[in-house]
Order: structure tokens, then sequence, then C-alpha cells
């Protein structure tokens, strides 16, 4: 589910080309209702219907870029969340006094930063490759 950032360049033609639209769709209904000899308040309500479909389009764009960021900050949250109830074991496994648990905390916390890598992060490319083929237990 990982999408490529969009351009500066891409999201600039895809304004530039929507404006272009709009424009061309004023133009066409002018030409419409001047053929038909309308003209007074009648174009100025033909106005009104192209800036509010302007208006209609500018409004889903926009909610569409924020229900992305939200989601971009959903996955923020639940990644530290995950991280940092790993590594909260791990700050205090020096104090334990057998080795073999020190290094069964460490392990079990990097199993459970691994998992959450590779589950919360959208994308393959946010995985290391060799952490594909180990299981999360």
């Amino acid at each position: 589910m990982y999408r490529k950032p969009v351009t500066l360049r891409r999201r600039a033609v895809y304004s530039f080309v929507l404006g272009c639209g709009i424009f061309l769709l004023g133009i066409t209904l002018r030409t419409l209702l001047d053929s038909w000899g309308v003209s007074g308040v009648t174009a100025a309500v033909d106005d009104l219907l192209i800036g509010i479909l302007s208006g209609v389009l500018v409004f889903a764009y926009e909610r569409h870029q924020h229900k992305l960021i939200l989601e971009k900050i959903r996955v923020v949250a639940d990644m530290n969340h995950h991280i940092r109830n790993a590594l909260q074991p791990i700050m205090y496994s020096p104090y334990l006094k057998e080795q073999a648990e020190q290094v069964r905390i460490i392990q079990e916390g990097t199993r459970r930063i691994e998992w959450a890598l590779r589950e919360v992060l959208p994308g393959e490319d946010a995985v290391p490759p060799g952490s594909k083929s180990r299981s999360a237990a």
C-alpha cells in the first residue's frame, strides 16, 4: 500500500489541467448561453455555478489530502507506541543479574521492533531485506 510521493511537478501539472478544464467548461457554457441569447441574471447564475463547481473540486481535493495526512499521523503514532513498548524492557535489561536473561529480553525487544517495522509501516521498502524471512514470535 506504499504510494510514491507526488512530486511538485506532478501536482502543478494536475492543478494546471484542472484549471484549464474549468476554464474550457466556462468558455463552452458562455458560448452556448450567448448562442441561445441568454444574458443578464442567467449568465451570472452560470458564472456562479462554475465557481461552485471549482469550490467543490478544491474541497474534494483538500479532503482527500487531509485523509492522507491523518493516515500518516496514525502510522507514526502506532510506530511510536510499538517501538517505545519494545524498548522499555531493553532499557532496563542491564539491571538484570543473569546475562542469559538480558540477552533474552534484548532479543524479544528486537523481535517486537522488527514486527512493528514489518506489520505497521506500509510498503515493502520499510522492512530490511533480511527480516522478511523471519517470523515474529
